[in-house]
């Protein structure tokens, strides 16, 4: 079924029934109570914060077996982007990148694919500030994450 059919079975239901829908939705998909939270309260630093100790968990592991599992954190971003909450994307890839960023200050780690992986979702948060015409905002954070990758010959400019 494609979105053209579920939007007519939809026009068809009054009311009552799209909030009962929605409701089990809530209850059975994590997802769609993740999205509908952010919905009803425009607010995602709680779910922000959840997501950030996945990503560290991922990148930056923690007890005696450190498999760094960055490839992880990545498709829970990608997953998150589907929602399309822009602010939220921008948090976890800035998160993901200072992760990033303390592996290498911590271990030395040097792999070009790593450094490229970095960059490329250090840009997709300045996008993403840049759509939100956000920059000002989050211009001293960029800055910061900016001088520290230079440290380590990351070129990440805004």
């Amino acid at each position: 079924m494609g979105l053209r059919e579920v939007k007519t079975r939809l026009n068809n239901l009054d009311k009552t029934e799209i909030i009962k829908l929605i409701s089990e939705m809530y209850k059975k998909v994590p997802a769609a109570k993740n999205y509908l939270d952010i919905y009803a309260t425009g607010d995602v630093n709680e779910l922000a914060e959840k997501y950030k100790k996945e990503i560290e968990k991922y990148v930056y592991p923690s007890g005696s077996n450190l498999v760094l599992k960055e490839s992880e954190a990545k498709k829970l971003i990608r997953t998150v982007r589907k929602m399309k909450v822009i602010e939220l994307n921008i948090e976890l890839e800035l998160h993901y990148v200072n992760c990033c960023l303390d592996v290498i200050t911590d271990f030395g780690y040097w792999d070009e694919n790593y450094y490229l992986s970095v960059d490329k979702m250090f840009h997709s948060a300045v996008n993403g500030t840049t759509e939100l015409g956000l920059v000002d905002e989050y211009s001293e954070r960029l800055e910061n994450i900016s001088a520290r990758a230079s440290e380590f010959g990351l070129e990440l400019y805004y």
